[in-house]
């Protein structure tokens, strides 16, 4: 039987919705050889690649999709996007903005259609604004990019969270504390008291970003809030152990408590980085920092809080499960 590419496309996205993405980059290949020149086949060619690490086969053939229909498909810049660096990906993110943007000029504002394009146009525009924190920091216009940015995305899309929580950390590197402070608590509120799983909750990454600028400004309670709904959905992640540590650190190391009341939170503390040190060593992580700091913070904490019963050693299966842990430790 010999396929046609219209044969071939369902059974890639049906692969891709799956996520059996080598089944899908095995359809993609079937159908490059038919119409090695169809843009719509190698963007999605180069969307599974992605998904598959093969990164510079990835760019290849969406760069070869862009050649052939540059102003179709806003999602090949930003994938291509995910692939650049610097300028180059600022650039690609807002080829693919100006293309959302048109789109959602055509689509009646309250549908579903538009509010999906204004959340993506936020994302993007958040994706901007990070590149100028991070790799495009030094650039002169820097400053002023990433509040165009945010400015923009609160315009498109004034619910988005990430913006607000982007937002606190420019505003944390102007010394803008009180007002970093302030947009951080907006962005929570969108979110906080969602259902897991809802669509509007940031990922996961996003939230452990968050607490380390709640820490940052001494929001502890909050971080504490944010540090529970992410153990719940998943406990088995090295920075989560991290962050529950350092936050009873800094708790206890504040001047204003008692003897009694730093030992109780350092010992909180020695916990939540002992079970971080266990993990990294089971599955790995790319923070050595994190790890480093982790052993330095319980050489500190051992030096002051003597352990007042021994305790036998927590096991961590081949799944990565944490066995014997003491849950109400982890509540403040």
């Amino acid at each position: 039987m010999s396929y046609t590419v219209a044969d071939l496309k369902p059974r890639i996205l049906e692969n891709i919705d799956s996520l059996q993405y080598p089944a899908a980059y095995a359809f993609c290949q079937k159908a490059l050889e038919l119409e090695p020149h169809n843009a719509e086949i190698l963007e999605i060619t180069g969307q599974v690649e992605l998904e598959l690490e093969q990164f510079d086969l990835a760019r290849q053939h969406l760069l070869e999709s862009i050649k052939l229909e540059p102003n179709a498909s806003y999602s090949k810049y930003m994938y291509l996007g995910q692939l650049s660096v610097e300028k180059e990906a600022i650039n690609n993110f807002q080829k693919g903005v100006d293309l959302m943007v048109k789109e959602r000029n055509n689509l009646a504002a309250d549908s579903e259609e538009a509010k999906t394009l204004a959340s993506k146009i936020s994302s993007a525009l958040c994706s901007m604004t990070e590149i100028y924190l991070t790799d495009c920091c030094f650039e002169p216009e820097a400053e002023q990019k990433c509040e165009e940015f945010l400015q923009q995305a609160q315009q498109v899309d004034p619910n988005h969270p990430e913006v607000y929580q982007l937002l606190a950390s420019v505003r944390l590197s102007q010394q803008r504390n009180e007002e970093a402070a302030s947009v951080l608590n907006k962005s929570m509120e969108l979110w906080i008291h969602k259902e897991t799983g809802d669509a509007s909750i940031p990922i996961y990454d996003t939230r452990l970003s968050l607490v380390k600028l709640l820490l940052e400004l001494g929001m502890f309670e909050h971080a504490f809030t944010v540090l529970e709904n992410l153990q719940k959905e998943n406990d088995e992640v090295v920075d989560l152990w991290y962050l529950y540590g350092w936050t009873y650190y800094c708790l206890g190391d504040d001047e204003e408590r008692t003897q009694e009341e730093k030992f109780a939170l350092w010992a909180d503390a020695r916990d939540c980085l002992e079970t971080a040190v266990k993990l990294y060593n089971v599955i790995g992580s790319d923070d050595d920092a994190m790890f480093e700091h982790s052993n330095e913070l319980i050489a500190t904490i051992n030096q002051i809080v003597p352990a007042s019963v021994e305790e036998p050693e927590e096991e961590i299966d081949e799944n990565f499960e944490i066995e014997s842990e003491d849950e109400d430790a982890m509540e403040e």
